[in-house]
């Protein structure tokens, strides 16, 4: 049973699409490209991040960066693995998706239903 379960884990992490990263000055592209976090800068200085929603519902969900308001977002950059953001991300309103965004990745929290198949539809999008 234990290579079962290690043999599902592996198939699913996978699975689990990566995200590119782009930083734009100043404000998101009008049509945001699927699969990439934009971290919005100006004068060198991160004040938000931005990205469609995981789930395919269309939303563009922007994160703020400044820890002087709330709620803020904090990036993490390891040495050699893509960012991640802290805390998880809860959309309250529309589909209710809540992931973290981990090393480039998203991971569906618990309370989340389906998320094998949102992990295979979000593999199967093109950019």
């Amino acid at each position: 049973m234990d290579i079962i379960k290690r043999l599902r884990s592996n198939i699913r992490e996978y699975l689990r699409p990566k995200f590119g990263v782009e930083y734009v000055q100043e404000d998101v592209p009008e049509t945001p490209k699927r699969k990439t976090l934009y971290i919005v800068t100006e004068d060198a200085v991160s004040w938000s991040a931005a990205m469609l929603c995981p789930c395919g519902c269309g939303a563009v969900l922007h994160l703020n960066l400044l820890p002087d308001e709330r709620p803020f977002w904090t990036i993490i950059q390891d040495p050699d693995k893509p960012i991640s953001l802290s805390p998880s991300v809860w959309r309250r309103v529309g589909c209710q998706s809540h992931f973290w965004f981990r090393h480039g990745r998203i991971y569906w929290t618990q309370d989340q239903k389906h998320t094998f198949i949102r992990d295979l539809r979000l593999f199967l999008r093109r950019k």
